[in-house]
């Protein structure tokens, strides 16, 4: 009889207004939502699923898209952590927190037989202009430029015109809109002779493809020109999220910038 009451006055107690619960029944799922640039996505799942065994508590969505979208969903509330591969504007500096990630870099690419091995920047500008049409006029073969870029909407599109032509460049360049992930770039590319493209390709899977890697005014984007910005085309890679973060998304930010940063050296 003893320990029934004792069991009931346990229960009792613990069931009474504002006494607090163990912690244990405190502990709530947790959702974390991510979302931004495609380049990035692939590790930050790979990431999360690691996480997650160590945090079986707590639900991760990944949604694929750009850093712009990114960027206006984490000012809206939308999601907790956005991946951004450009530069922030004052505006989104001042309402976002941005913990930076390293960086990567616009990769210029061309078809497989093209002797050309760099262009200048005025070369390129150049040639996404109109006003150099055939690759004689930089020193390889006579076959015609066939110039690549990609749908305005995009962060990418973004940078490529804020390097080549800088911020106040408001005209359109002259050169054939290509939708597609990375592998259809590459595919498309090699198979067009003439081509000039680019696109956020590491060197190595670029010459895996048989696609020739050019080389921007003496710079090649290898790692280290990279990592230092001596390649003109280089990009800062950002973790952005609005106000002060809850703990368990701040050591997901926190774990993913040191496996980003791990698989960075890895490639090297």
């Amino acid at each position: 009889m003893t320990r029934v009451l004792s069991a009931l006055n346990f229960l009792l107690t613990f069931s009474l207004p504002g006494f607090p619960l163990p912690a244990q029944a405190q502990q709530q799922p947790q959702k974390i939502i991510i979302a931004g640039a495609q380049s990035l996505t692939p590790l930050a799942e790979k990431f999360s699923a690691q996480f997650h065994k160590e945090h079986p508590g707590t639900e991760i969505e990944i949604r694929r898209g750009n850093s712009n979208y990114a960027v206006n969903a984490a000012r809206n509330g939308e999601i907790d952590i956005g991946l951004v591969t450009r530069k922030l504007s004052p505006a989104e500096t001042a309402e976002l927190h941005a913990e930076p990630l390293g960086h990567d870099a616009i990769i210029f690419l061309s078809y497989p037989w093209n002797t050309v091995a760099e262009l200048t920047l005025e070369q390129l500008r150049r040639i996404y202009l109109g006003k150099i049409t055939n690759w004689r006029e930089v020193g390889g073969e006579d076959k015609g430029i066939v110039p690549l870029t990609r749908e305005r909407s995009s962060a990418l599109h973004g940078t490529f015109i804020d390097t080549l032509f800088g911020k106040d460049f408001h005209g359109q360049e002259s050169a054939f809109v290509l939708r597609a992930n990375k592998d259809k770039v590459l595919r498309t590319i090699k198979r067009i002779r003439g081509s000039l493209g680019y696109g956020i390709v590491r060197v190595e899977e670029a010459q895996a493809e048989g696609v020739k890697v050019l080389g921007i005014d003496s710079k090649l984007p290898t790692a280290m020109n990279i990592r230092a910005e001596l390649y003109p085309f280089t990009r800062p890679q950002l973790l952005i999220s609005k106000g002060k973060a809850a703990a368990v998304i701040q050591e997901w930010m926190s774990g993913f910038a040191k496996f980003a940063n791990r698989g960075t050296e890895s490639e090297e």
